[in-house]
């Protein structure tokens, strides 16, 4: 019996493994994100989660990366969901070299008013337009998120470029900037997955049901321990 328990508590923490590796690997946004002292992502193509948040109206963040000629660029918008968040839409842009700008519905007095770029750099602004958003569901935290705009753009030229999110409407409000596609984790993210966890759960204000699932867990843990030990 002892060994049946022991094989639960092994395929358990390989699949808890397994389902990490299809998550997104959060960025440390403690920095400033501002176009000066941005948030430096190290690699586009993998999949990066930058969770953080428009605290003053004219914010905006900076996430810088070095792209190649011919990479895709990918990137997209979420917004957890919280009720007072519901009608939140921040925009999404990417400067660089060679590209040709594209600035949406928003005038380039708006955008120079918002941005921070120099003029042998293009600016393609990414809206989020629709009445509604469907929910995406991250299973390895178990929160819950409001989809909004993509951007999915063929760098033109080799160089150093920058994802920013900002809004032209002045609000404020939490969001998830998902970079890349390519999902990779290494051991020690791996090892740091209960603080992950936590401070996913946290910045998607799930404090009262992550305590419930810690109790159970817990009680789970030891019951399982014990059934080993005698």
């Amino acid at each position: 019996m002892k060994k049946k328990h022991v094989m639960i508590l092994v395929v358990s923490i390989l699949l808890i493994t397994t389902n990490i590796t299809w998550a997104h690997r959060p960025l440390d946004t403690d920095g400033p994100a501002t176009r000066e002292e941005p948030i430096v992502v190290s690699n586009h193509k993998l999949s990066w989660a930058a969770y953080n948040r428009l605290t003053k109206p004219n914010d905006a963040d900076y996430y810088r990366f070095q792209a190649q000629q011919g990479d895709k660029i990918f990137a997209s918008l979420l917004v957890p969901e919280i009720d007072r968040l519901k009608g939140f839409n921040p925009d999404l842009a990417l400067i660089g070299p060679g590209l040709d700008s594209d600035y949406a519905r928003l005038s380039p007095t708006e955008i120079a008013a918002k941005l921070n770029f120099s003029t042998d750099e293009g600016v393609i602004i990414k809206q989020y337009s629709k009445s509604t958003s469907e929910v995406f569901f991250e299973p390895f935290t178990q929160t819950s998120y409001w989809q909004k705009q993509k951007l999915i753009i063929t760098a033109p030229t080799t160089g150093t470029y920058y994802l920013t999110v900002f809004s032209n409407k002045e609000e404020v409000g939490k969001y998830v900037l998902a970079i890349g596609q390519q999902e990779q984790w290494e051991i020690k993210d791996i090892i740091k997955f209960p603080k992950i966890w936590w401070n996913v759960r946290q910045f998607a204000e799930k404090k009262i049901s992550t305590y419930l699932i810690l109790v159970l867990l817990l009680s789970i843990i030891i019951l399982a321990i014990k059934k080993i030990i005698f």
